[in-house]
Formats: C-alpha cells, sequence, structure tokens
C-alpha cells in the first residue's frame, strides 16, 4: 500500500488551527513532530518507553497528513478523485488564508510518497 504524504512545516501553537483546517478540506490523522515535552498524563496513556529528556523546545513543528495511492495512481479526498498537485494546491491556499491572521511560521509544504 502506497502513500502520498504533505509535511507542513509550521510552529507548534499553529498545530490546532492547522489539523483543524486541513481536516476541513479532507486531510485527516495528522502526526505532529515537535519537541514539546509531553505531560505526565499524556506519559501515562502511552504504552511506549519514553527517554528521560529529550532536545529543548525550539517551537517548530512538522505536521503530516497521509493519503492513500489508489492502484491507478490517484488520490481520494472527500469522496473526490485527486492529484497530489491538486491537493497541495489546496493545503497552501489554506496557509494563505491562515496567515491573514495569526502567525503560522514558514509554512512550507513537502510531497513525498511512502509505503
Amino acid at each position: 500500500m502506497k502513500w502520498v504524504k504533505f509535511r507542513v512545516k509550521t510552529i507548534t501553537e499553529a498545530e490546532d488551527i492547522i489539523i483543524s483546517t486541513l481536516y476541513d478540506i479532507g486531510l485527516e490523522g495528522a502526526q505532529i513532530e515537535d519537541k514539546v515535552p509531553l505531560t505526565a498524563l499524556e506519559k501515562e496513556q502511552m504504552f511506549v518507553d519514553i527517554l528521560p529528556e529529550g532536545p529543548e523546545d525550539d517551537g517548530i513543528a512538522y505536521l503530516s497528513f497521509f493519503v492513500e495511492k489508489k492502484e491507478d495512481g490517484s488520490l481520494e479526498v472527500q469522496g473526490e478523485s485527486v492529484d497530489a498537485e491538486t491537493i497541495l494546491t489546496r493545503v497552501k491556499a489554506e496557509l494563505e488564508d491562515l496567515r491573514d491572521f495569526m502567525d503560522i511560521g514558514e509554512g512550507s509544504v513537502t510531497v513525498d510518497e511512502t509505503e
């Protein structure tokens, strides 16, 4: 199974609003990569070993969204068959709209394919 990964570079303060905005255009299941320390409650709810100290929070976050690639090479978002370029254009448009009222940091988007 192949997936197309859309990865947004942003700031930690903008994580939630970007995830919510991109969810509205059909990108679900965000993966968050940041250096914000976990709370005690979050650690209790996880079933993994956590290193005692991680790197210091630098305020940068990466949000990844995955869309399954069909056998014919197309992607499907909200029941619509689209290509990666169309999704990328939509993501960039949403990020530009967010810039009008909040700081989202760099806001760059990369696209990769993964299995």
